[in-house]
């Protein structure tokens, strides 16, 4: 019997909008959910290699890696202020705002023009990465990472191809909405388990 452990941004994260991680659910598959809407690349590792380090339960693990340049910053009493005035991502996650590439506040400008530095952030992922590959040999379990967005780890990302699907026609670009349609989740879906899960999945109930 399969046990997943899914990590991703709001590409996977089966909030409001029908996601591959949700197609996923519904076809009544063990998973633990540790997606995020707007989460950075540092969220999404740090949760999976915990949750590996912790338990010994997992057949597969997915890595949904997201764009680079995103802050998730630690919520207090001195900065929720930024939070709550934000146009767009005005919510909190396990106590992180994910404040992404918003740029409704001064010191986001800031830190985005003068303090951000890439060139660490890409260190960052590829030695955890590399850690939690390490980690899921080490347990037997298997790893899939894909890339939502481009960032330099891979040929291929989610976005991109989203983009030149025909199933493109149908996004809703309301509120800068980058998630893809549920029409695409579909071929997402079916992607990911030709590529990696190999499982008989009913996704013919989610056409039409």
């Amino acid at each position: 019997m399969s046990k997943i452990l899914i990590s991703g941004c709001g590409i996977t994260f089966p909030g409001e909008r029908p996601t591959w991680l949700k197609i996923l659910k519904l076809c009544k598959l063990d998973i633990t959910d540790l997606s995020g809407p707007a989460i950075s690349n540092y969220l999404i590792l740090n949760q999976l290699i915990e949750e590996v380090q912790q338990n010994e339960k997992y057949t597969h693990v997915i890595c949904q890696l997201t764009s680079m340049g995103k802050l998730d910053v630690e919520m207090h009493d001195d900065n929720r202020f930024l939070m709550e005035n934000d146009n767009i991502r005005n919510f909190e996650y396990k106590g992180y705002w994910p404040s992404s590439a918003s740029t409704d506040h001064e010191y986001k400008k800031i830190w985005q023009k003068y303090l951000y530095s890439p060139t660490l952030e890409k260190q960052d992922i590829k030695l955890k990465l590399q850690h939690l590959e390490i980690l899921c040999e080490s347990k037997n379990i298997a790893l899939y990472v894909i890339q939502g967005y481009n960032i330099g780890f891979d040929d291929y990302n989610i976005y991109d191809h989203y983009k030149n699907h025909e199933t493109y026609k149908y996004h809703d670009f309301n509120n800068s909405n980058t998630v893809p349609c549920r029409q695409f989740q579909i071929e997402l879906v079916k992607k990911i388990n030709n590529d990696f899960l190999y499982l008989n999945l009913p996704l013919e109930k989610f056409y039409g």
